[in-house]
């Protein structure tokens, strides 16, 4: 499809969306599509963006939040309780940055590490049949990848050093397996509260300060942690849907100033 671009959104429970509530302005964004693997078609991109996908590639209807069973269940969620994510409001002021019309796949998980990104794990794989669809679908003239993740490996207390080894592997995975041009990375917010916070943190600062594969979309997430207006009040270290808006909209515009350069 002429100027238009591919942009696939991944990662865990906030990229996922764990808002608190829909946004009052549900009107789909002009210019933007995303591509739906279960239905294999292209809808109008509002919120909630995403779909529940199980790990054999059917509907996946989660149940009771305490028991979503979601590590063994599903490969990839929609928002949760049809709330929100970044997606659409990313979308919204990429296309006002560059003038070009997007087809957003919306590919996350909450409560996943980054293992579960790798190529062969289950997640990394529904991920990329589901883009693969879309690319066939589209033929869009440029692909990107969007990643907001690292709560769990904090948790975990993964070290900076193998969490930069990782992000590696993936975009070398995404770039190989999928044509993607540029990993964007959304900095990780701190969650834990500890130390092993900024392990994951400057892993991510790292990788895109030395590596031309990555680009460095906000780091927002370090000051609006602190906020309670940018915040989820039901869930610690969850964006809010002002929390969602303010980073879609940096992280859209700053990836539209690169492909502004580089189209």
């Amino acid at each position: 499809m002429k100027n238009t671009d591919l942009i696939i959104f991944s990662g865990q429970s906030n990229m996922e969306g764990e808002a608190e509530r829909s946004p009052k302005d549900n009107s789909p964004v002009e210019g933007a599509l995303e591509y739906r693997y279960l239905e294999n078609r292209l809808i109008p991109l509002r919120h909630p963006a995403g779909e529940n996908i199980s790990v054999n590639g059917k509907v996946f209807i989660p149940r009771h939040r305490d028991g979503w069973g979601t590590t063994q269940s599903c490969a990839l969620l929609s928002a949760w309780r049809k709330r929100t994510n970044p997606v659409p409001f990313f979308c919204k002021s990429y296309i006002k940055t560059t003038g070009r019309n997007v087809i957003a796949v919306h590919a996350a998980k909450g409560a996943t590490t980054i293992d579960c990104w790798q190529r062969g794990q289950l997640s990394y794989e529904m991920m990329c049949k589901k883009a693969k669809k879309a690319i066939e679908m589209t033929n869009p003239e440029h692909i990107y990848f969007v990643w907001l993740q690292g709560e769990s490996d904090a948790i975990a207390k993964k070290s900076k050093d193998e969490y930069k080894r990782q992000m590696i592997s993936l975009y070398e995975s995404l770039h190989e397996d999928l044509g993607v041009e540029k990993f964007g990375n959304i900095l990780v917010g701190r969650f834990t509260m500890e130390d092993s916070d900024f392990e994951i943190i400057n892993a991510q600062k790292e990788v895109c300060r030395e590596h031309d594969g990555f680009l460095m979309l906000t780091e927002i997430t370090e000051e609006i942690i602190y906020i309670d207006k940018y915040m989820n009040p039901e869930a610690h270290g969850h964006y809010s849907v002002d929390g969602q808006e303010l980073i879609g909209n940096l992280a859209g515009k700053k990836l539209g100033e690169y492909a502004k350069l580089n189209t």
